[in-house]
This record gives C-alpha cells, sequence and structure tokens, in this order.
C-alpha cells in the first residue's frame, strides 16, 4: 500500500470508507418516515444557519467551521496525500475528501430535518 492510501486510511478517507458513507446515507433516506434525499439537501442552508446562531446543537458551531475551513485549505493546498498533477489520481483524495465532507453534512442535515419536524409539532426537540 502506498504512503498516500495508507494516509488517507487512517484518516478513514479512502475510497471503500467513502463509499460506506454514501450507502449509509442512501439506507438512511430508505428507511420509512426518514427525510429523504432532496430533503436534506434542502435542509442544508438552513442546518448551516441554525448551526451558526446556535439554534440546533446537534452539531456546535466551532467543529462546523473548523471542518470546513480544514476541508477548504485541503482543497487548495498545493500540498496532498496524492499530488495534484499525477492525471485522475491526483484529485481522488481531494474528491473523497469533499464527498465525506458532503455525506456528513447531509446526514446531519437529516437529524436536523426530524428535530425541526419535532419542534414544529410541538414536541420539545432533543437536539435544541
Amino acid at each position: 500500500m502506498g504512503k498516500g492510501k495508507a494516509a488517507a486510511r487512517v484518516r478513514g478517507l479512502d475510497g471503500l470508507a467513502v463509499t460506506r458513507s454514501a450507502w449509509g446515507l442512501y439506507r438512511e433516506t430508505r428507511q420509512p418516515g426518514a427525510p429523504g434525499l432532496a430533503a436534506r439537501v434542502w435542509a442544508l442552508p438552513r442546518l448551516v444557519r441554525d448551526v451558526l446562531l446556535r439554534r440546533y446543537s446537534g452539531v456546535g458551531p466551532g467543529k462546523l467551521l473548523l471542518l470546513t475551513f480544514v476541508v477548504a485549505v485541503y482543497l487548495v493546498s498545493p500540498i496532498d496525500a496524492i499530488p495534484d498533477f499525477i492525471p485522475v489520481l491526483g484529485w481522488s483524495d481531494d474528491t473523497g475528501l469533499l464527498l465525506w465532507f458532503l455525506v456528513g453534512l447531509t446526514r446531519e442535515s437529516g437529524r436536523y430535518v426530524e428535530w425541526t419536524r419535532r419542534a414544529a409539532s410541538g414536541e420539545r426537540p432533543a437536539g435544541g
């Protein structure tokens, strides 16, 4: 196993981990009564707003901002696990990291949608 692949595996960003995470998201959206993918994606801006305004406590604003910053810096940084000048493979670590981040955010948005549903129905939301 190459050094870049080993580093990605340590961070949990190998292709298999991203695939498992994406498959988990798909399975979550297929559960009866669970928010679908469209509802989760549509809720992302509201999730970010409510996290930053501290209305939703499922994710801390510091964690969200830190992860966003780290992913953005890695994507624009010339230093990568697999150098970008290698055709196709060069962008695979960047793509894997971005997909990991977006899948995680989309999974959290499902919990956020359920939280807002409970709040709208008069239940006391558990995450907020």
